[in-house]
């Protein structure tokens, strides 16, 4: 079993939707989470990308949507996976801190 990251602060809570993409391989998947900081997310769902997949994620929440892209860090089959974002446009970094 993989050792638990640390949070560098706590999720916020609201709930987003994502669509998140798998850069190799283009495959998309479409998740709603809670569990959102300024440093990534953690995501249910039973078809994760594998630990080290690099991502696109689309966030959206009311009217405002959040480029980002970022690498899958773990993978628990009873959680999904947690994913750290690497690069943040800066609009979507001032939405994130708000």
């Amino acid at each position: 079993m993989e050792p638990r990251p640390t949070r560098r602060e706590p999720p916020h809570s609201v709930i987003v939707d994502m669509t998140i993409v798998d850069l190799e391989s283009g495959i998309q998947i479409g998740v709603r989470t809670n569990d959102l900081t300024l440093y990534g997310c953690r995501v249910s769902t039973v078809t994760p990308f594998p630990a080290g997949t690099k991502v696109m994620l689309k966030i959206a929440y009311r009217q405002n949507k959040v480029t980002a892209f970022g690498k899958v860090i773990y993978i628990r089959p009873d959680i999904g996976m947690g994913i750290v974002f690497t690069t943040v446009e800066p609009e979507g970094q001032r939405l994130l801190e708000e």
